[in-house]
């Protein structure tokens, strides 16, 4: 048995993703090392170089992708129980990628109360695009870890919808602007 690694949205819309990471050894595959394990320009309503969605209604490529993409962590669960001294550390990619946690136990991280949100601290450096790439280290036969993350997607990298109702954000030339003989000014 080779170790087995899954990767399910669980929600993805407008202004949230939640996704759910799983990994399992077998103790001889070695040990997880992705730095792209959560791709930030494969979430929903990832905006392209030309201002809109990157795919399309038919699900072609719009336009080339951003070179990164801003998102948070506002929550995250984890269950990263195992027999010995194993851990798993999430990351922001970038040329010099900056550890977000190293999780060891079971946990929840809670931006609405406990913590506040977690900011990529990655943005603008070298090689930084926005994902979030994933090591363990120390896991052996039966060793699992499950990890559910919430990012908020931030406003200038992603679609709210401004393309399909246009009026709904104030985009001329639907805006109301003050002074305008709409009695609003």
């Amino acid at each position: 048995m080779a170790n087995v690694f899954t990767y399910q949205v669980l929600k993805d819309d407008s202004q949230h993703a939640i996704i759910k990471l799983t990994g399992k050894f077998d103790g001889a595959s070695g040990q997880e090392s992705n730095v792209s394990r959560i791709a930030a320009n494969t979430l929903a309503g990832a905006l392209a170089t030309n201002g809109f969605p990157v795919v399309n209604a038919a699900g072609y490529i719009a336009n080339t992708p951003l070179s990164y993409y801003g998102t948070s962590i506002y929550r995250m669960w984890f269950d990263c129980t195992n027999s010995n001294a194993a851990d798993v550390e999430l990351y922001w990619n970038a040329t010099t990628p900056q550890t977000i946690a190293i999780l060891s136990g079971v946990a929840e991280y809670d931006g609405n109360g406990n913590w506040i949100t977690i900011p990529n601290v990655t943005q603008g450096t070298t090689g930084s695009t926005g994902d979030i790439g994933i090591t363990t280290r120390g896991m052996i036969a039966n060793n699992s870890y499950t990890v559910i993350l919430e990012l908020r997607k931030h406003n200038e990298y992603y679609s709210r919808g401004q393309f399909k109702d246009p009026a709904a954000f104030n985009y001329k030339p639907y805006g109301v602007t003050p002074g305008n003989g709409n009695g609003l000014g």
